[in-house]
């Protein structure tokens, strides 16, 4: 479940290859704090916080996770990634053997695709609110466990 919101977050705002049409919108850089009372985790429990930092790197993007985890455990994972679909590997996740790639879906939105040792586990899209003040994740397909999973998760600009 952490993973899972904390890559769907990480992921969102970032920019990609050389191309104009594959570059991030600016609005989705800098940092963000998932609004808990707004979002939602189908199986839970979300974390107590957790704060996104994305920033510029290159053609592409980095992305900073720190959360507060419901058993009141801590996380801290980063990734340097770019829209073009490329896999990356996640630093301070909490399997080793995950990775994710990412590519543009809009102006406002892309998504992400975690895979476990080749196999595609889950998908986040991230879209951008039109006055650019938030943005939302929707992540779709299974956890460690091979339950299905639902999560929303709201994040405001800082």
């Amino acid at each position: 479940m952490r993973q899972l919101l904390t890559a769907a977050v990480v992921v969102v705002f970032l920019g990609a290859s050389a191309s104009a049409a594959d570059k991030v919108n600016p609005a989705f850089f800098g940092t963000w704090k998932m609004n808990v009372a707004k979002s939602k985790a189908d199986p839970g429990p979300l974390p107590k916080s957790q704060t996104v930092k994305i920033e510029p790197h290159g053609d592409g993007f980095m992305t900073t996770i720190d959360a507060e985890n419901a058993d009141g455990t801590k996380g801290h994972s980063m990734r340097m990634a770019a829209l073009d679909g490329k896999e990356v590997t996640v630093e301070g996740g909490t399997n080793p053997n995950a990775k994710e790639a990412y590519a543009r879906v809009s102006d406002r939105s892309f998504k992400r695709m975690i895979m476990v040792d080749g196999k595609a586990m889950n998908t986040l899209t991230a879209t951008l609110a039109a006055d650019g003040k938030s943005f939302t994740t929707e992540t779709t397909g299974m956890n460690a466990e091979g339950k299905p999973i639902h999560n929303r998760a709201v994040f405001d600009k800082q």
